[in-house]
């Protein structure tokens, strides 16, 4: 397993975007008469919907950047 640290901001900014993308997703799903296609956007709504709510469980370390 791989670990990464997010600052507040970070995370946040990932959880918003991770939210848009699922909502797009959805929306070509219903837009789309491919199965395969609509199996394979339905894998991914899956799989965004595990990192968020990994995301949201998961304790920050708020990380300060030295420049």
């Amino acid at each position: 397993m791989q670990a990464i640290e997010l600052t507040t901001e970070e995370s946040e900014v990932l959880s918003e975007l991770l939210r848009h993308k699922l909502e797009e997703i959805d929306i070509e799903m219903f837009r789309t008469d491919t199965h395969d296609f609509k199996e394979m956007l339905k894998h991914r709504r899956d799989l965004l919907n595990t990192v968020l709510s990994k995301l949201s469980q998961t304790p920050v370390d708020v990380v300060t950047a030295s420049k």
